[in-house]
């Protein structure tokens, strides 16, 4: 953490606009709060990243919240081209209000957030569609790159990424997302927290659609028929529940099991 947060700041000095990327299907969970007070002195845009897996209606709540705190916030998705526009309008926006200013430059951002967010995924899409990369500029940075994503627009070519925040109320929703290494958290727990939560906002549709034959019941018991109707089975014949888990997590990672959002905002 302390070794990502000091090359962040360094990247911070280089920058007018900080982007924070975060996971639409898990906005509270998938912040790091420690950005907050590196960027005191930065304008900040939230993204509410892969709005394509979250409910709209509740992606819709997510961006009045944060817009009521005072907070910029936008959706986006590679897989829905159409939701960058605004945040092209919006860096076009910012471009012309800064060369109102005194400086006479472009636009420089850095996209930042924690892993398995979309952060590769959307800046290579961002740089597919650059002109060109700008390279070293001298005065500004030795050994980092910039894209020019539209003229007067740079983006930092930078990692960017910061550890998640853990408490207890984060673990699941970010091993939902991916957003944990192997180990962090127990795979069946992890899958248990998000059947119960299926049936909880009775959003097993898609799950029975998804594994045919499954029946709503007990958490543990359908991840017990989640194993059998895909065939992880051991020796025994007992039910690899750890495999299960995974195909279950993977495809709630991978969109397979429809918008599902984990987290509504407060209020």
């Amino acid at each position: 953490m302390a070794r990502a947060m000091r090359r962040l700041k360094e990247d911070l000095a280089l920058v007018d606009l900080v982007v924070e990327l975060i996971d639409a299907r898990a906005p509270a969970s998938s912040r790091n709060p420690r950005l907050l007070s590196l960027c005191r002195q930065k304008e900040r845009l939230i993204l509410l990243h892969k709005a394509d897996r979250g409910e709209e209606e509740i992606n819709t709540r997510w961006l009045l919240h944060f817009r009521e705190s005072g907070e910029e916030a936008l959706l986006s998705s590679v897989q829905l081209p159409r939701t960058l526009k605004p945040f092209f309008d919006y860096l076009e926006l910012r471009r012309r209000r800064l060369l109102r200013g005194r400086l006479k430059r472009a636009l420089r951002l850095v996209i930042v957030g924690i892993p398995n967010v979309g952060k590769s995924t959307l800046i290579n899409y961002l740089a597919g569609r650059a002109a060109a990369r700008t390279g070293d500029q001298p005065g500004i940075t030795r050994g980092r790159q910039w894209f020019r994503l539209t003229p007067g627009v740079e983006l930092l070519d930078t990692p960017g990424i910061l550890p998640p925040v853990l408490s207890p109320e984060r673990i699941f929703p970010l091993a939902a997302i991916g957003a944990l290494p192997p180990g962090r958290a127990d795979p069946q727990e992890v899958a248990a927290w998000l059947l119960r939560l299926c049936l909880e906002r009775g959003k097993t549709e898609r799950l029975e659609e998804r594994y045919e034959g499954l029946q709503p019941a007990a958490p543990e018991a359908m991840l017990q028929q989640i194993g059998a109707i895909r065939g992880c089975f051991l020796t025994q014949g007992k039910v690899d529940l750890d495999r299960a888990a995974m195909i279950l997590l993977r495809d709630y990672g991978a969109g397979k099991l429809g918008r599902f959002s984990l987290e509504e905002p407060p209020g």
